[in-house]
């Protein structure tokens, strides 16, 4: 390899030097190389090893560092902050000539609880909706200024043991029930206390126990129901109660129980009611076979102790 080709191969050395170092005449090519230009290599030679090792150790790191992900949320792949509530923009959507957006203008005002200027502002001008010829608009502006003046006479709202209330938005929007968003205020505050995902698409009902303690909320979607009990206090939630029960009975019958990969049960719910403080009660049309098999029974089940039991009805 040429002395040229060698300081290239080294890097980081500028061109000018290279060629320096070519010119450098006969008689020091006889002699070889300089004092200098061999105090010269050994700095690059050395600098370059310890540039590549520091490279390599940081690759290598980079490499056993691999980020731990237990859940992506949709936020969280947008790379960017979500974007912020806007209270005037659903103001604004009220002077709309189309009614759905005024529908969900209203409902979505509601989320502007914790903001004392907004709530004054939305009370103000949801008032002439109160009397609105469209039901749907007069339902939902009466529900908002309920809740927006802090009156909490409505019915839809359920009132707890531990001083707060649930509710939901856009109440019967549709055939099916409601929004699949349960919001809680505690302590004059409004937070979004959880959400259902599909195919619980709507809720609806919601059943406190006696004690205003536990709360059965029943979802649907337009082929399936479903029941869950929640400790709203504790934060704690039991298991889906009608797949539940199918899969119990399901098992004790000897029948093939077959899960649809859209979690879809073709089954429902009726007559449910509290027996006492801890055990929720009804009546199940549970669907086996993709309807084929249809099972009445009747379902009770413990929320502390988590006891179901599954009996065929006559």
């Amino acid at each position: 390899m040429k002395r040229e080709e060698l300081y290239r191969e080294i890097g980081l050395m500028d061109e000018d030097l290279i060629e320096a170092a070519g010119s450098s005449g006969a008689e020091k090519r006889k002699k070889g190389f300089s004092k200098k230009w061999v105090a010269l290599v050994a700095c690059l030679v050395l600098y370059s090893s310890t540039a590549s090792a520091l490279l390599a150790t940081e690759y290598y790191k980079n490499q056993n560092a691999e980020p731990y992900i237990r859940y992506l949320r949709a936020e969280d792949m947008e790379l960017l902050p979500a974007p912020k509530y806007d209270g005037m923009k659903f103001l604004q959507a009220l002077k709309s000539d189309n009614e759905e957006h005024v529908y969900v203008a209203i409902n979505r005002l509601v989320e502007g609880f914790n903001d004392p200027s907004l709530r004054a502002k939305a009370l103000n001008k949801l008032q002439p909706f109160a009397g609105n010829e469209n039901p749907k608009i007069a339902d939902a502006a009466a529900f908002a200024i309920d809740i927006l003046s802090q009156s909490y006479r409505s019915p839809y709202i359920v009132k707890l043991a531990d001083g707060s209330m649930l509710f939901t938005l856009f109440n019967h929007y549709s055939d099916y029930g409601s929004q699949n968003v349960l919001w809680r205020i505690k302590d004059n505050k409004l937070e979004e206390y959880s959400s259902f995902s599909a195919p619980s698409m709507y809720i609806t009902e919601m059943i406190p126990s006696p004690d205003k303690r536990l709360v059965a909320v029943v979802t649907c979607s337009n082929k399936s129901e479903f029941v869950q009990i929640i400790n709203v206090e504790a934060g704690r939630t039991s298991p889906e109660l009608i797949e539940s029960a199918r899969v119990k009975y399901g098992a004790e019958q000897e029948i093939d129980t077959w899960i649809r990969p859209d979690y879809e049960n073709y089954s429902d719910a009726s007559n449910i009611v509290w027996k006492d403080n801890d055990t929720l009660e009804f009546e199940g049309s549970l669907a086996y076979q993709d309807t084929e098999i249809i099972e009445n029974v009747s379902v009770t089940y413990q929320f502390s102790s988590k006891v179901m039991e599954v009996t065929k009805l006559n």
